[in-house]
């Protein structure tokens, strides 16, 4: 069974004797039939009788494991021969084979390209929240010496923006203790 293949070129050779011809004016080309489709690759014959047919890389013609008959034609001095024929097979000379024995193996990290940022300034919420409220009350000249006496109006504003702003049970706590941090004495 002769081997033919996907992924690399050939040359198929041979040695020819012709009796009662001439081989300067003979040629030769070779056959290949499957079930599917026929192919025909021209070659040469040198004087000395040496015969050489280039094949083609069969990939995306056949597919692995396609097989059939191979078939040398020569045609000398207007007389056709068939000196030699074979059955076929088509494979991949390179074949990789990958065997997992654990599952244990490093995960292969995503290689796309990050982005990363840097140089802008960020306030979190809480700090935002803080700023604003501070503001208000140095508009409305509450400081911490006359926060006491102020506490009504500190109420209200205070208050009244916890409700505008919808600021979670949880931050107003944080929230008054960065006022007090923050308000002028």
């Amino acid at each position: 069974m002769y081997k033919l293949f996907t992924d690399k070129p050939e040359v198929f050779e041979c040695n020819i004797k012709l009796e009662g011809a001439s081989l300067k004016d003979s040629s030769a080309r070779l056959i290949i039939e499957s079930e599917d489709v026929n192919f025909l690759f021209k070659g040469t014959i040198s004087k000395d009788g040496k015969c050489s047919i280039p094949i083609k890389k069969l990939k995306g013609l056949l597919e692995n494991s396609t097989s059939g008959q191979i078939k040398l034609e020569v045609i000398a001095e207007d007389t056709y021969f068939i000196p030699w024929k074979s059955e076929f097979i088509v494979e991949a000379s390179r074949k990789v084979t990958v065997e997992v024995k654990s599952n244990n193996a490093e995960i292969i990290k995503d290689a796309t390209p990050k982005v990363q940022i840097t140089g802008v300034q960020e306030f979190d919420l809480v700090t935002e929240h803080i700023i604003k409220i501070v503001k208000m009350l140095i508009k409305e000249d509450i400081n911490l010496k006359n926060l006491t006496i102020k506490k009504d109006k500190v109420n209200n504003v205070v208050g009244t923006y916890l409700q505008e702003n919808k600021i979670e049970q949880n931050h107003v706590q944080e929230i008054i203790n960065g006022i007090v941090s923050k308000l002028p004495k």
